[in-house]
């Protein structure tokens, strides 16, 4: 087939693989399978309206390829076609290369951000703690954490990251390590907070933010004092039942307005209460048709009957969740705390 005017376009091994040639005005497509009597090794589609002339392959080598020289032109042509194809199996082993260093990159970053997170949350025998995460992509922007921060008051921390991928993990490490800096301060926790949000604003890249949800919880008492960053409610469950969602105090997200200010809520909790932290990708997760699991699942979903421990909680809710979504791609981190308290 001879180009006559317009433009077509040879991908390489699949009809919209990113492997590909341009063909010009006076070239040729379709000279292979003249040559071998072979299938096609590529797939030609017009990259421009185009006016084509069909040349039989008894006319091609009959009549024309008798002319020296348009035998001459016909086998430069050929040759052209070849290396260009060559540059272009070329191009797709290199990008292939590049792909896969950057799987074994992104695979390490995984790694070393799973290794930030706490794996072992032992809050003393007075308290049960449950936690998961699972990243949308490789790496993702969600992060918990618990700590010791006095002699029975413990560090509860969710939060989530603006976007994903390597950028949103970065700055979630930054948050984290500033976050507990200042947590460990002799301060009260609205300043914490407070310090946290002007150091991210200052060397915030590409507007990033986070919302979170900060609490000082006391494993005697009961009592969970906490800041809500722009972040989901938190969830609270009388006895292991009745879940309600928390009205949220005011404070707006993290690293967005380097002035902010945050009020501190409390919420004392009595024997085998529960409290639920969770980012949104668990209420935003959606099926194959579009719908999201949304609040009002979740919360049926946790009264469906009273749990005898945090991580039984926690596997309900996972369970739940991948029964709706029924394979649907994930679209956002999901990641989730849950306090349990037996009581002091």
């Amino acid at each position: 087939d001879l180009l006559l005017s317009g433009q077509l376009r040879v991908h390489i091994g699949t009809v919209d693989s990113d492997s590909s040639f341009l063909i010009k005005p006076d070239e040729c497509a379709g000279e292979i399978s003249v040559v071998d009597n072979k299938p096609p090794t590529a797939f030609v589609v017009v990259d421009q309206p185009s006016l084509v002339l069909v040349l039989p392959e008894e006319t091609l080598w009959e009549d024309l390829l008798q002319v020296p020289s348009i035998a001459k032109n016909f086998m430069r042509m050929f040759a052209d076609r070849f290396r260009a194809n060559n540059r272009a199996i070329q191009d797709a082993l290199e990008k292939q290369r590049r792909y896969e260093y950057l799987q074994k990159e992104l695979a390490f970053a995984y790694d070393i951000q799973l290794g930030m997170l706490p794996h072992q949350l032992n809050l003393g025998p007075t308290v049960d703690i449950a936690t998961g995460m699972q990243p949308a992509r490789e790496v993702g922007g969600d992060f918990f954490d618990a700590f010791p921060v006095r002699p029975e008051e413990y560090a509860v921390v969710i939060g989530d990251i603006s976007g994903t991928g390597v950028p949103a993990a970065l700055f979630m490490v930054r948050t984290m390590t500033l976050l507990r800096t200042e947590l460990l301060k002799d301060q009260p926790l609205a300043d914490a907070v407070v310090g946290l949000n002007r150091m991210l604003h200052q060397d915030s890249a590409a507007g990033m933010f986070a919302t979170l949800v900060v609490g000082m919880f006391n494993r005697r008492t009961g009592r969970f004092d906490y800041v809500n960053a722009g972040h989901n409610p938190l969830i609270l469950g009388e006895r292991g039942t009745r879940y309600r969602a928390l009205p949220a105090p005011s404070g707006p997200r993290i690293g967005i307005d380097r002035d902010a200010a945050f009020e501190v809520a409390t919420v004392t909790l009595d024997k085998d209460d529960v409290l639920v932290l969770h980012t949104d990708g668990i209420t935003a997760a959606k099926n194959d048709d579009q719908e999201t699991f949304g609040p009002d699942r979740l919360l049926a979903c946790l009264e469906e009957n009273s749990a005898t421990s945090a991580g039984e909680l926690a596997d309900r809710i996972n369970r739940t969740v991948h029964r709706f979504v029924a394979g649907a791609p994930q679209s956002d981190d999901m990641t989730m705390v849950i306090l349990r308290y037996p009581g002091a």
